[in-house]
C-alpha cells in the first residue's frame, strides 16, 4: 500500500510522520491529538465548521492581477517570476485562519501539489498550486506563528501573495478570467454560498449574518467546487 507523508511533516510541524490513511485526516488520531494541541476549544471531531459569509462588495477585480479560473491569481514579478495568491473571496470566507504554513524556498511544486496549509480553529484547508514552478520567496506578511488579523480580505490582494514561483517553461500557457467573466463567478458562488446557510434560518430578514456555523461535509464539497479541487478541508 502506497503511503505518504502525514500533512503535519508536509508542513515542517513534526520531523517524520507517515499517513497510512491516503490523508483521510478525519480518521486519524494522530492528526486529533495535534489539533487538540495546538489549540484548547471544540474537539478534531466537530463536524461544524466557522466561515464567514463572504460579501459581494469586498469582491474586485485588481489591475494588474492576472485571475485563473475561480479564486487564484498571479501577479508578474519579472522575467519567468510571478505571485501566487488567492482572491478577497476565499480571503473572506476563510478569515478565521490563524495560521499560513507553507513548504522552504527551492522547493518544486508541480502543478496541484500543496503549496500551502491555513491553520483555523480546528481545521486545515489545503490549497494545491494551479501552476507549477520553484518557490523563491514566501510573503513575510505570514512569517506570524499566530496571526491576529481577522480582516485580511480587506487589504489590497496585491499585498496577499502567498508564494513567489519561478516558473516551468511554458507552465503559463493557460487562460485568464476577464474582468466580466471574473466577477460573474464570484456573484454566482457567493449564491451557492448562501444556499448553504438555508438549512439553518436561525437569522430575521432584519439580521445581518457575518459568521455561521456550518456542517463541515457540505462545506468541505461547497470549497472544493468552487475552487476547482485546489482547496479543501482536512
Amino acid at each position: 500500500m502506497e503511503t505518504h507523508k502525514c500533512i503535519w511533516m508536509d508542513a515542517e510541524s513534526v520531523d517524520y510522520q507517515l499517513c497510512p490513511l491516503n490523508q483521510n485526516c478525519d480518521l486519524c488520531d494522530f492528526h486529533k491529538q495535534m489539533m487538540r494541541g495546538c489549540r484548547p476549544g471544540k474537539t478534531a471531531e466537530s463536524t461544524t465548521i466557522d466561515i464567514r459569509k463572504p460579501e459581494a462588495t469586498v469582491i474586485q477585480f485588481t489591475p494588474g492581477l492576472q485571475f485563473l479560473n475561480r479564486h487564484f491569481w498571479i501577479k508578474r514579478t519579472g522575467k519567468g517570476k510571478v505571485h501566487l495568491g488567492i482572491d478577497a473571496f476565499l480571503f473572506q470566507i476563510l478569515s478565521s485562519v490563524q495560521k499560513i504554513i507553507t513548504p522552504k524556498n527551492n522547493s518544486l511544486l508541480v502543478q496541484r501539489q500543496c503549496f500551502a496549509w491555513l491553520q483555523l480553529e480546528d481545521e486545515i484547508i489545503y490549497l494545491r498550486t494551479p501552476i507549477p514552478g520553484r518557490i523563491i520567496h514566501t510573503n513575510p506578511l505570514f512569517d506570524s506563528k499566530q496571526m491576529q488579523d481577522t480582516q485580511l480580505y480587506l487589504s489590497p490582494e496585491e499585498d496577499l501573495w502567498l508564494l513567489e514561483l519561478e516558473l516551468d517553461e511554458g507552465s503559463l500557457e493557460i487562460e485568464f478570467l476577464c474582468k466580466d467573466d471574473y466577477m460573474n463567478q464570484a456573484k454566482k458562488d457567493i449564491g451557492r454560498f448562501d444556499k448553504l446557510l438555508e438549512p439553518a434560518k436561525e437569522a430575521t430578514p432584519h439580521t445581518l449574518i457575518r459568521r455561521s456555523q456550518l456542517d463541515k461535509k457540505a462545506f468541505s464539497k461547497y470549497l472544493l467546487d468552487v475552487s476547482d479541487n485546489l482547496a479543501y478541508v482536512c
